[in-house]
């Protein structure tokens, strides 16, 4: 009598722990149905208890890791690993009610009851610290004022397209006399100047290219897939467009400073053995557009 006296006190304590946790406690069997479900798991997958208990794991988990799953459990099943953390690199989500995918941390664990094994795994939301992370990374990727990405970003985009075999081009692009538009609107007209250029070339350039802005009044494209010749049409195109003030742009202020664009062009070369090489080649293209009055395209090789 004292023995399960003292047993419904131990099996009372233990669910109040659990049902008082922070993070979410799952339980399943060998057959992978849930045996527990706490609290914790309920706010988080937005399932009540009496919904989950005897359902299999799988309806907690995003279409695409279900197939795998198993397997995984099996495997932890028959290593000599009791625990374990899952913090592999690729992100790792739950599948909430409403079908919203949830980041989370998994630390799985097992333990044998009457011969058969039993799984526990402590779940995490990780939303706000994913939600971090990317931000993190976008902002060292993206430039703040344009929303382009930055010269760190390009280099390791370029460099990556310029190992394939396909054709590829540059466009060094630098907003001509940018000094005087500072001088003469400010430093806040100077910006609106270089969004304004952003979404142009953007737009005009097109999506399936690369555009980024490298530090101040110079930008850089990289076109995939194109040839000297498309390369010069889609360069002019933009140094038209820009010159005969011909795009809609919503300026603050109603005030639209005019404003005009040199580039300088390279193509890819079968003597070109790094990404340095196109680069400099189409800097050297922009330094003779500026050379020859502005407001023009040259190409170089």
């Amino acid at each position: 009598m004292l023995l399960m006296h003292d047993l419904e006190v131990s099996t009372s304590r233990f669910r109040s722990v659990v049902d008082a946790a922070y993070d979410a406690i799952i339980t399943i069997d060998q057959q992978h149905h849930i045996t527990l479900f706490n609290r914790a798991a309920e706010g988080l997958f937005g399932y009540d208890q009496e919904e989950m208990l005897d359902q299999p794991l799988e309806v907690l988990l995003p279409p695409a890791a279900r197939e795998g799953h198993r397997g995984y459990v099996h495997q932890f099943a028959r290593s000599p690993v009791r625990s374990r953390q899952m913090d592999e690199r690729n992100r790792i989500y739950g599948l909430h009610k409403d079908g919203s995918r949830i980041p989370v941390e998994i630390a799985i664990s097992k333990i044998t009851v009457n011969g058969l094994v039993e799984f526990t795994a402590i779940i995490r939301d990780i939303t706000d610290k994913v939600h971090l992370v990317d931000l993190l990374h976008r902002q060292a990727a993206v430039d703040d004022l344009t929303g382009l990405p930055n010269r760190r970003e390009f280099n390791d985009v370029a460099r990556s397209l310029f190992e394939t075999e396909n054709p590829l081009s540059i466009l060094m692009m630098d907003l001509d006399n940018f000094k005087l538009v500072n001088d003469t609107y400010g430093h806040e007209g100077g910006d609106d100047v270089l969004k304004a250029f952003a979404s142009i070339a953007r737009e005009t350039i097109g999506k399936e290219h690369i555009v980024a802005r490298l530090g101040g009044e110079e930008f850089v494209a990289c076109l995939i897939n194109t040839n000297k010749e498309e390369a010069l049409q889609i360069a002019e195109n933009l140094r038209k467009k820009i010159s005969d003030r011909d795009f809609s742009y919503s300026w603050p202020e109603d005030r639209a400073i005019p404003f005009t664009l040199s580039i300088g062009v390279a193509v890819k070369g079968t003597k070109d053995r790094e990404m340095s090489n196109l680069l400099r080649r189409a800097d050297e293209g922009l330094y003779l557009a500026k050379e020859n009055g502005r407001n023009r395209v040259e190409a170089i090789g």
